[in-house]
């Protein structure tokens, strides 16, 4: 996967560089680039200082609005996040924490000292222990002329005598123009002479130099990248382009827990870090997507990793992007974000694969969730065949045009393993049948029921007919969707159909129908209470998608294979009562009392996998009714329980 990024950076450095008429290695620019932070800021502040004989003035402030053509003029280049200092004296200022109960003049204050605690981190400490040192050590070396380093310390000699100044002009800014928007944040950076720091060569050399020192502190000479795989003169074990480990922990240290040795983790030379850099940087701009609760960097990966064909790739897939957001183009999607674009490479060639990587960050790193390499087009063509196989079949089956299957329906089961719960304890069985879904990995069909019983029982928890239906119809849809692909793994008594009944049309069609009749005899009590709690829904009318009077009998939807049994007769019993127990629903509990009677004493399936085949009959009920009714030649049904 990393060698996929350095790949694409590389590439898109060397596009660059002929543009520019210059070789990579020349081309300070492209390098510069690599390590600059995107600005996400609402606005940039200015520090603007003016130049006298004496040094320098500090001239107020400059307030604007970011542009990403600035990028480079402004020069944001976050080293650490917390209190640790930036590769230049550019950070990110927010608004302090704040409560409704705190008056304006204590809002004012919370954002002085928060001010002042930044200021001081991110900007004097730069000039303090990082710029005035580098300006000594590089004057004394050659490498930057008197004048050159006079300049860096007439700068940090002006912050630090207007410092009170500065720091009050910013807090007052920050409190008047975007006071009512408590989230917002402005990127502060300097303005010398009118120009942006970004103009001046020694701050660009400075951050450069910076990043520089921080790799060679743990580096060795003479060894093999572990990207490139080729000998270099100098490799670093410092990259943090992706922070999935950190040196400052003994756990992540190879080499008797030495900082120094950390280059043999992962070390990596000076031009694949800034192709790494690179790499990223496209990827977060141009193919980072949505999935639910998390996003993912989409890294396509070239078997003939030639200039043309990452080049053809590339803008194909930038520009399917920019016509989705233009509304230009509609392409089907499997996930919830609507700019997503596997629709347009599963009509690739398998000579591209794809990588899912799913990250988080966490305490200054980063924790990868979820990657899942090598995905081919084939295998996504497959998965959008299933996606649509399962939405023409249930479309008809449901009567219902608007059935649009994504993960949303999987995602519907795995949330919340409680509806109390404020916040989603299910994620990680969600990416794991993502990962089953995109590997060809199989899924137990055992482990799905407890879910989509959990998630049934509470809609009947909470008195909600609506949910109820609607959690079902999702059930039946995901398991249509694996047994497609073929990964719904199933006991070796669910493959076959040796009983026969008159209404194998439908149960033949069920993903988990199975050679044991106990099954089908279930389903088909299921769907006559169905039947039966729609005629009692009729009177309530005045209370819609509440659960009917018989719903009781169901325990919660945590049926056993005793409460089947005592269900059939109870169901038959109450629809005598409403004189509803015409020949078509004698045909269906006839049928029902036939396949439980030759069924095993035991039927070996647990309660979650009989109230899961219960609530899908009553979900079929309205399609085996009519069939019923179609066999039977039954014209005294009631059609008021529609």
């Amino acid at each position: 996967m990393i060698e996929a990024v350095a790949e694409i950076g590389k590439f898109l450095i060397e596009k660059k560089s002929k543009a520019s008429g210059k070789s990579c290695a020349d081309d300070q620019s492209s390098n510069l680039s690599s390590f600059l932070t995107p600005v996400e800021s609402e606005k940039v502040i200015l520090i603007c200082l003016k130049q006298k004989q004496t040094g320098f003035e500090y001239r107020g402030l400059d307030l604007q609005n970011p542009l990403v053509s600035r990028a480079q003029l402004y020069l944001f280049s976050q080293g650490a996040k917390g209190g640790g200092t930036n590769y230049s004296p550019v950070c990110i200022l927010t608004k302090p924490k704040t409560s409704k109960t705190m008056t304006e003049e204590q809002v004012k204050q919370a954002t002085k000292e928060q001010v002042e605690k930044v200021f001081r981190q991110k900007v004097e400490n730069w000039f303090l222990n990082k710029a005035l040192p580098l300006a000594k050590k590089l004057s004394k070396q050659g490498d930057i002329s008197k004048e050159d380093a006079y300049f860096i310390q007439s700068i940090s000699q002006a912050v630090n005598e207007n410092r009170e100044k500065i720091i009050e002009d910013i807090s007052e800014l920050l409190f008047d123009v975007e006071f009512e928007k408590q989230k917002s944040s402005a990127l502060l950076t300097f303005s010398i002479d009118g120009k942006y720091i970004g103009e001046y060569e020694i701050f660009k050399s400075f951050l450069l130099e910076l990043i520089k020192e921080r790799a060679e502190r743990s580096s060795s000479q003479d060894k093999t990248c572990s990207i490139c795989k080729q000998k270099r003169e100098n490799v670093s074990g410092t990259v943090n382009v992706f922070k999935f480990y950190t040196i400052d922990k003994p756990g992540f240290i190879r080499g008797g827990f030495s900082s120094e040795n950390a280059w043999k983790n992962f070390p990596v030379c000076s031009n694949c870090q800034i192709h790494l850099s690179e790499g990223r940087k496209y990827l977060e701009k141009e193919l980072q997507f949505k999935f639910y609760n998390f996003k993912y960097l989409l890294i396509p990966k070239l078997i003939f990793s030639t200039s043309s064909a990452y080049s053809e790739v590339l803008d194909i897939l930038q520009n399917t992007k920019k016509e989705i957001s233009l509304g230009e183009k509609v392409l089907e999607r499997i996930t919830d974000d609507e700019n997503e674009i596997l629709d347009v490479i599963s009509t690739f060639n398998d000579s591209i694969s794809v990588t899912f990587l799913f990250m988080v960050p966490q305490m200054g790193a980063e924790r990868i969730v979820l990657m899942i390499e090598d995905i081919l087009p084939s295998h996504l063509k497959n998965i959008f065949d299933a996606k649509r196989h399962t939405e023409r079949k249930y479309r008809m089956v449901f009567n219902n045009p608007d059935i649009n299957f994504t993960f949303q329906q999987i995602k519907h089961f795995f949330s919340k393993s409680n509806r109390l719960k404020k916040k989603s304890d299910l994620d990680s069985y969600f990416l794991e049948i993502t990962e089953s879904i995109f590997k060809k990995k199989l899924i137990d069909f055992q482990f799905l029921a407890v879910h989509f019983c959990r998630r049934l029982q509470d809609s009947i928890a909470n008195n909600d007919f609506f949910d109820f239906y609607i959690s079902c119809s999702y059930a039946i849809e995901v398991l249509e969707f694996l047994n497609k692909l073929e990964i719904l793994k199933l006991k070796g008594d669910e493959f076959g159909m040796s009983y026969e009944t008159p209404f194998d049309e439908i149960l033949n069609e069920f993903p988990v129908a199975s050679a044991n009749p106990a099954v089908k005899g279930i389903i088909l009590v299921g769907a006559l209470c169905d039947m039966l709690l729609r005629i009692q829904s009729v009177g309530l009318k005045k209370a819609p998608g509440r659960m009917p009077p018989f719903a009781k009998n169901l325990k919660g939807l945590r049926l056993k294979q005793a409460d089947i049994i005592s269900l059939l007769p109870k169901i038959e019993n109450k629809l005598m009562e409403y004189s509803a127990f015409g020949k078509a629903k004698k045909l269906v509990a006839t049928t029902a009392s036939e396949l439980l009677l030759k069924a095993p004493a035991d039927w070996k399936l647990s309660s979650d996998e009989v109230s899961f085949y219960f609530a899908c009959g009553m979900n079929l009920g309205q399609k085996i009714r009519d069939l019923a009714k179609k066999l039977t030649n039954d014209t005294e049904e009631a059609e008021d329980e529609e």
